[in-house]
C-alpha cells in the first residue's frame, strides 16, 4: 500500500517501469522468505513443544540444590525411557511399554533421605541400612535415584559413557522384566540373571575387558547373595551368545535353569 502511494501521489519522485518491476520482484522474494521463515519457526516450535511435552510428561521432583539442572535430569529420564522403548521393539515386547513404569521421578542429593524414602515406599522399616552403592530403584511407580555425583563417588566401577542414563535405564529394565512375566518375580531367574538382564538392556559394561574362568562363573551363578555387577554382566553376555535372549528369558523360570546353562560352559 505504501509503495502504491509513492508511485501515484509523490509527483517529485519518479520510478521507471523497470524500477517498479525490480521493486515488486524484491517484495515477492521478501514475502516468500518471511513465509518460509515463519513456517520453519512454527515447525521448530512444534517440535520443541512435542519434545518438551515428552520430557515433562512424568513429574520430576528435585531438591533445591539440583533445581537449576532440571532440564538435564529430564533429559536423563527421557533418554532412559527411549532406551527401554527401543530395546522392547527390537525383541517384540512393545506391549509391555505402552505405559510408563512410573508416575513420578525423585532425585536426591542426600543418601540418608534417599534411603528413608525407598524404605518407606517399600513398606519397610526406615531404620534399616541400605548399601551405599544402592543408588536407584522403582517403588510404588516412583523412580527414585541419587544424584550423578553421588553415584560416581560410591560406585566408580560403574562410571562409563552415559553412566547415569544407563543407571536409570537399568531400573526401568527391571520393571520391563517384571512385566514380561506379569509380576511373577520368581520366574525372572537367579540374581545374576535378573541383574544381568537389566545391564544388558541398559548396555552397561558393554566394553568391559573382564574375563571369568568356568569355575568362577559356576561359583557366581550358585551364589544367592548380590555380587559383582561386572561379573554378572560377563556371564549374561556369555550365554546370550549361545542362546537367543527371548529363549533365555523363558527358560529362566525353570527350576534347573542354572544347571542347564552350566552344561554349556566350555
Amino acid at each position: 500500500m505504501y509503495i502504491e502511494t509513492v508511485w501515484k501521489d509523490n509527483s517529485n519522485y519518479y520510478l521507471s517501469s523497470s524500477d517498479k518491476a525490480r521493486i515488486m520482484k524484491c517484495i515477492i522474494i521478501l514475502v516468500a522468505i518471511i513465509a518460509v521463515s515463519c513456517n520453519h519457526q512454527n515447525t521448530d516450535n512444534s517440535k520443541l513443544m512435542i519434545q518438551r511435552s515428552d520430557l515433562i510428561s512424568i513429574p520430576l521432583i528435585l531438591p533445591g540444590s539440583l533445581e537449576n539442572r532440571k532440564l538435564e535430569f529430564q533429559g536423563y529420564v527421557n533418554s532412559a525411557r527411549n532406551n527401554i522403548t527401543t530395546f522392547s521393539k527390537q525383541y517384540g515386547w512393545e506391549e509391555f511399554t505402552q505405559q510408563d513404569f512410573m508416575d513420578s521421578v525423585i532425585i536426591f542429593d542426600d543418601k540418608i533421605i534417599f534411603n528413608k524414602t525407598v524404605l518407606k515406599l517399600a513398606g519397610e522399616d526406615t531404620a534399616m541400612k541400605l548399601p551405599d552403592t544402592y543408588c536407584a530403584t522403582i517403588e510404588k511407580r516412583t523412580l527414585v535415584a541419587v544424584s550423578p555425583e553421588f553415584y560416581a563417588n560410591v560406585y566408580p566401577e560403574g562410571i562409563e559413557e552415559r553412566s547415569y542414563e544407563k543407571l536409570l535405564t537399568h531400573e526401568m529394565a527391571h520393571r520391563l522384566h517384571v512385566e514380561i512375566f506379569m509380576g511373577i518375580v520368581e520366574a525372572m531367574g537367579p540374581m545374576w540373571f535378573y541383574e544381568g538382564f537389566a545391564m544388558y538392556v541398559a548396555n552397561q559394561f558393554a566394553e568391559s575387558q573382564s574375563i571369568l574362568s568356568k569355575e568362577e562363573m559356576i561359583t557366581i551363578m550358585k551364589e544367592p547373595d548380590r555380587g559383582s555387577y561386572v561379573k554378572y554382566n560377563y556371564i549374561f553376555r556369555y550365554f546370550v551368545k549361545k542362546v537367543p535372549l527371548k529363549e533365555l528369558i523363558i527358560r529362566a523360570k525353570n527350576k534347573n535353569f542354572n544347571e542347564e546353562l552350566m552344561l554349556m560352559l566350555n
